[in-house]
């Protein structure tokens, strides 16, 4: 092809080829016009440059006057800002905060100008965080001054009949400037709907970092609370897990939710608010945990969580750290009556316990801070519980064999904390002195007592003046809903909760009654995958009030009495390996009593008092 036939060739084909090419539709466009005509309706926060707004603030600084519509509107915009070399903020000076919000008064007849500085200092009544603990005093006055100007001036930012949909939408949630800005949203994110909160954030520009986030949050738990009290139940796992995701209202929402609680009668335990609370606060009866002591929190609802507290140590040492004879659990039930004379309580712990790093016995540890005292002994299994109730000091200590010692919590007592105590008679620092003024064995059929309990309880009266709880029904133990929906967290997201072992310490059990029992089956949750151990079924047992007889010492059976009404029971039971027999004598399992493993690794039976010989010490595992 000669060299002008194949220009001309060229030239035709690029000529035809844009013609024959097909043009795709660029969809995205429809949404990024549809974006910028939402923008245009809401008349969106227009783009102020930050350096601007910082020198137009320094300029009013030093002048202490506006000369100039674009200063108002920088200024405006700049109000929370922290400028110059000192980091000053202008809604923090008592002199020239007051100057501003009369210049922009100074606009009122020019109603555009006047919206774009409100618009202004609309962005800093949310920006500036009139609470948190470094702002002085001026910055709060004067953020309420500003909360009450833009009250009252919102209907000033309307100018004829076609407005920015942000002034619109401000006049349908003026209570933005109330006491509670927050309130009214509350109900509708707690059932899960963020929708209004979500378009009210976006047409007024309202940034995660802002306190109105921190009071929406707070709504919600204030919507949960008001509600009846069975509405209330159903929200109070979620409320929960609202306070543990957003720590900056946990203080503030627990006292809402424990206050609430409190009222609840008959009075219920859940155990994941109890454990909440010890794990955040800490221990109730300690004065140094500050949060005990808040001006807002009754007095009713600390003593209902310290009662929680107590009754579940005096159940974790009795079924984890004690070694009950033949499995019975007698000693729980004694002292449990006892839990309202109880002002404080100790623990001395031997090495084994200190030592044991398993889940269970390192959240205990946990709750336990600062009322654990060493005990230093041979037996690397002993350990002590130390009550004082009135003017008495009790010791009960581990193996069943021991006996109860109390000392006159009037006099000095014969061990301290501060060192590790041990156990031998009238040792240095022991927990057994012979200056004790109470000394009684768990035995029964002692100087005309039928049962030991009787003995103890006329002492402790009598001698003591200490007295049990009148009897009464226990606390309904709080059921988890089967499902639980999420709480709406507005324009973030907040992790879920995360599933948890059953805990350590075995809760409180539930009443009796058949209204108690007929949620078991809700109830048992993670028991399903909890494996068989001795432990694990003397916490479960306590927690839905089973008894236990341990018959393996003298070749007979570990017993559940109990019938097979409950089918959450019924499947933990038959998992574990359990038979039902029937109804009087429960479920039965051949072989499955305490044991204990020999420096060799096999398990072998503890070795158990005869009877008759309880007061021989009990050979302890190595």
């Amino acid at each position: 092809m000669k060299p002008l036939e194949r220009l001309k060739s060229l030239l035709n084909s690029g000529a035809a080829q844009p013609l024959a090419r097909s043009w795709a539709v660029e969809r995205t466009i429809d949404g990024h016009l549809e974006k910028l005509e939402q923008q245009l309706r809401n008349g969106a926060n227009a783009y102020v440059p930050q350096d601007l707004q910082e020198e137009a603030v320094q300029r009013f600084w030093a002048s202490k006057r506006i000369d100039s519509f674009r200063d108002a509107q920088l200024v405006s915009h700049g109000i929370a800002l922290p400028v110059g070399a000192k980091r000053l903020r202008l809604i923090e000076d008592r002199e020239r905060f007051p100057v501003l919000l009369d210049s922009v008064d100074e606009y009122l007849p020019a109603p555009r100008q006047f919206r774009r500085c409100y618009q202004g200092l609309l962005k800093g009544y949310f920006a500036y965080d009139y609470e948190r603990n470094d702002v002085p005093k001026v910055g709060a006055e004067n953020w309420h001054t500003l909360r009450g100007y833009l009250a009252k001036r919102s209907g000033n930012v309307l100018h004829g009949e076609r407005n920015p949909q942000w002034t619109q939408t401000l006049q349908q949630h003026v209570t933005l400037f109330g006491l509670t800005p927050c309130e009214r949203y509350g109900p509708a994110l707690l059932a899960g709907n963020s929708h209004e909160v979500d378009d009210l954030r976006e047409v007024l520009g309202i940034s995660d970092g802002s306190w109105f986030m921190r009071k929406l949050f707070l709504a919600q738990v204030q919507a949960g609370v008001k509600k009846p009290d069975a509405q209330f139940l159903e929200t109070l796992y979620r409320l929960l897990e609202l306070l543990q995701t957003n720590e900056v209202i946990r203080n503030e929402g627990l006292i809402l939710v424990l206050n609430r609680f409190a009222q609840l009668r008959p009075p219920q335990l859940a155990i994941p608010l109890r454990d909440a609370a010890v794990a955040w606060w800490g221990n109730p009866w300690l004065d140094t945990n500050a949060m005990w002591k808040h001006k807002d929190l009754a007095p009713e609802a600390k003593a209902m969580v310290t009662e929680w507290l107590k009754l579940e140590f005096i159940t974790a040492f009795f079924t984890l750290l004690a070694e009950e004879n033949t499995g019975d659990d007698r000693r729980l039930r004694f002292w449990e009556r006892y839990v309202n004379t109880i002002s404080d309580i100790r623990f001395a712990l031997g090495s084994e316990a200190q030592s044991n790093t398993s889940p269970d016995f390192q959240k205990l540890r946990k709750k336990m801070a600062g009322l654990v005292v060493p005990l230093s002994d041979n037996v690397r299994t002993n350990n002590a519980f130390i009550m004082r109730m009135g003017p008495l000091v009790v010791v009960e200590f581990s193996g069943y064999s021991n006996a109860c010692y109390g000392y006159d919590a009037r006099r000095e007592l014969p061990f301290r904390y501060d060192m590790p105590v041990v156990m031998p008679v009238d040792g240095k620092n022991s927990l057994k002195h012979s200056k004790r003024e109470l000394y009684l064995r768990h035995q029964d059929g002692v100087h005309g007592y039928e049962r030991w309990e009787d003995r103890f309880e006329e002492e402790l009266a009598t001698n003591f003046g200490v007295k049990p709880k009148k009897s009464a029904a226990p606390p309904l133990v709080l059921k988890r809903p089967a499902t639980l929906p999420a709480t709406s967290s507005p324009g973030a997201k907040v992790a879920g909760p995360t599933a948890s072992p059953p805990s350590t310490a075995a809760p409180a059990r539930p009443a009796a009654s058949g209204a108690g029992r007929s949620a078991v089956g809700q109830t048992v949750g993670n028991w399903r995958t909890t494996p068989y151990s001795r432990a694990s079924l003397s916490l479960f047992a306590a927690q839905f009030g089973l008894s236990i007889d341990d018959l393996s010492a003298q070749n007979g059976n570990l017993w559940v009495r109990t019938d097979d009404s409950h089918l959450g029971i019924n499947e933990v039971l038959l998992r574990w390996g359990f038979e039902y027999k029937n109804a009087k004598k429960g479920w039965w399992h051949k072989g499955r009593g305490r044991r204990c493993s020999d420096s060799s690794g096999t398990h072998r039976r503890r070795p158990r008092a005869k009877h008759g010989l309880r007061g021989l010490r009990m050979q302890a595992c190595a």
